[in-house]
């Protein structure tokens, strides 16, 4: 009995301790973390939406070793969310269940992928994907698949906005990632805007097509342009072969991403007929050129363009010899006439010289066994 008086004295003297031990859980959400470089600097927590400006959720100020700590009571509700520090911002993808988020990062680095995400299981996939793609561990196609085949809809959706962005080439792919969010996530407010989006693009393109300068089955127009040495090629020379007429530039980061893959298929059908022309778009045009009253700094900056195509021609291991610029940019005369608006634009040529596809990525090696 005595010792039982004993225990019960204890437990209320501890009881105090324990209830407010108790009751100062956290039960909500913490994203908690350190930013290299963002010492004192505030750190904001964004929600994203497709047709509205970011909405700011919450804000709180680094320390002086660049560690944060943001508290939300109720938890996160589920969707997408930027973490941005100054002109760097990193994405996060929250399905709602979280508890502890830990962030790590280097501030120069947030906007191309350089930090660490772990308790979110969605931001995880996400950020390991991405980061295969971009070290060229992971191929469009096979990025392309997993992106419309991905568990959960979310994170399908913010690597085809992010990486693949809203270019016709890509509708297709969306429609796939936008039908999975609607059957996952129908009262989101992201899918019913991501819906819409869609429709308007596919209006848009309609539009495209019905005043489109160049259509499918007829000739390809003659294309001759001067290459880095400065010999003229022209594309009439690849008649008789299957030729993807490729417009890109060494600044277009969409263009440098989709390399790989045209590599990738050149090498694998080169030997059976297929040949890749490549117009770039570096350079500068005549409007920017007025702004030199210099020649001599006008032709330096000429010079350095030219530099940064070859370099891209070289880090990208574009292998092809039919590399052809005027170094004109947009005024570029081949992209007015095949009506160029965006890059990367792509044309497939067949053997007998007339255009069998437009813009052929998503599908390009099966496009290209077709007409070989």
């Amino acid at each position: 009995m005595k010792t039982l008086a004993f225990l019960q004295k204890i437990y209320l003297l501890f009881l105090p301790l324990i209830v407010a031990t108790s009751c100062n859980v956290f039960k909500g959400t913490v994203i908690s973390g350190s930013v290299l470089g963002a010492e004192n600097m505030t750190v904001y927590l964004d929600e994203l939406s497709i047709t509205k400006q970011p909405a700011l959720v919450l804000q709180e100020q680094a320390d002086k070793e660049g560690k944060f700590k943001l508290k939300f009571p109720d938890g996160v509700k589920k969707g997408i969310y930027r973490l941005r520090v100054g002109q760097q911002a990193a994405d996060l993808i929250m399905d709602g269940s979280e508890k502890e988020v830990k962030f790590d990062g280097n501030l120069n680095g947030l906007n191309d992928f350089n930090y660490t995400v772990t308790g979110s299981k969605l931001s995880e996939e996400y950020l390991k994907t991405v980061k295969s793609y971009i070290d060229q561990k992971m191929d469009v196609p096979t990025l392309t698949t997993y992106t419309s085949q991905t568990a959960d809809p979310l994170v399908g959706f913010q690597i085809a906005m992010r990486l693949f962005t809203l270019r016709p080439e890509f509708v297709d792919l969306h429609k796939q990632v936008s039908a999975k969010m609607n059957t996952s996530y129908p009262d989101l407010a992201l899918t019913k805007e991501y819906a819409g989006i869609l429709v308007q693009l596919d209006q848009q393109m309609m539009a495209q097509n019905a005043g489109a300068k160049i259509k499918v089955g007829e000739p390809a127009p003659e294309i001759s342009l001067p290459d880095p040495s400065g010999k003229v090629r022209k594309l009439s020379d690849y008649k008789g072969k299957v030729v993807l007429i490729d417009f890109w530039a060494s600044w277009c980061g969409p263009c440098r991403k989709a390399n790989p893959h045209v590599v990738e298929v050149y090498h694998k059908y080169k030997s059976k007929g297929f040949d890749v022309f490549s117009v770039s778009l570096d350079g500068i045009d005549s409007k920017t050129a007025q702004r030199f009253t210099d020649p001599a700094q006008l032709n330096e900056q000429m010079a350095a363009t030219k530099e940064r195509w070859l370099g891209a021609i070289e880090q990208d291991k574009l292998t092809w010899d039919g590399h052809v610029s005027d170094l004109k940019k947009w005024e570029c005369a081949p992209a007015g006439e095949y009506g160029v608006r965006s890059i990367p634009q792509t044309f497939l040529v067949g053997r007998d010289g007339k255009i069998v596809a437009i813009n052929p990525r998503n599908d390009l090696e099966a496009q290209v066994q077709k007409y070989l």
